[in-house]
């Protein structure tokens, strides 16, 4: 995964710098200047690069845990910002992004961990039963502050580039006691505009969020810990208006 966003922000920044340096006589930073809004969807997938570890010394070490650690999700939202021409051909877009539909799933398993507390018979059949703790982490409330340093390349069309930093809230479910309130990670991204002459726009763009380190403790109500890193990858298109 850390490979393939190098050669994405390379592949950005050489292609960023190629319209830059040969753009067309037509094209003008302020033909975006001003403010705008915009709705979008967006379709993606998160993966999370992690371990599991049994904190029991009385575990039986050939305890095992399966589970998906990631999946393919939709969100919906919207956005709003404003364009700041700062050349004849360049200009910066600051702008602040929510969501209002759909939740990402992180990770989903099932521990089957001999530590839970609760288990009243070791060994058994309905012991092993309730040994099996499932769990289900899912990030919602999606939130982005980002800035985009763009490059017009045609009459009405850009092509940009974009970091921003990203908070969501956490939800955890089922048989775990602990999950950090939320998430929070660097953001980047690489995308087009194209914009009729009354305003309205399309935005495309292909994104990697690297979010920070999560915990999840109690996981079958023993004392193990899972904990790893998220990454999210998504394709968005957005509808909007400039002002």
């Amino acid at each position: 995964m850390k490979a393939l966003r190098t050669k994405v922000s390379t592949y950005a920044i050489a292609l960023f710098l190629s319209f830059g340096l040969a753009s067309p006589l037509m094209a003008g930073s302020s033909d975006f200047s001003g403010i705008y809004g915009a709705v979008w969807a967006s379709a993606g997938g998160a993966e999370i690069d992690g371990t599991h570890t049994t904190r029991d010394t009385t575990a039986d070490v050939g305890d095992i845990t399966q589970g998906q650690v990631g999946g393919v999700f939709p969100l919906g939202g919207y956005e709003i910002g404003f364009n700041l021409p700062v050349g004849d051909k360049l200009f910066l877009a600051v702008g602040h992004s929510w969501t209002q539909a759909g939740t990402a799933t992180l990770a989903r398993g099932t521990d089957n961990n001999s530590q839970k507390v609760n288990d009243p018979q070791p060994g058994s059949g309905q012991g092993e039963q309730n040994a099996q703790g499932n769990f289900h982490l899912k990030a919602k409330s999606l939130k982005n502050i980002y800035i985009m340093p763009s490059i017009s390349v045609f009459d009405n069309s850009a092509i940009y580039v974009k970091y921003g930093r990203s908070i969501a809230d956490l939800e955890l479910s089922g048989d775990a006691t602990g999950a950090p309130n939320n998430l929070t990670g660097n953001h980047y991204g690489v995308g087009t505009i194209s914009m009729s002459p009354m305003g309205i726009f399309v935005k495309t763009e292909g994104t990697f969020t690297a979010f920070d380190d999560i915990n999840i403790t109690g996981v079958g109500g023993s004392n193990s810990l899972v904990e790893g890193n998220p990454d999210v990858v998504s394709g968005t298109i957005a509808l909007g208006f400039k002002f």
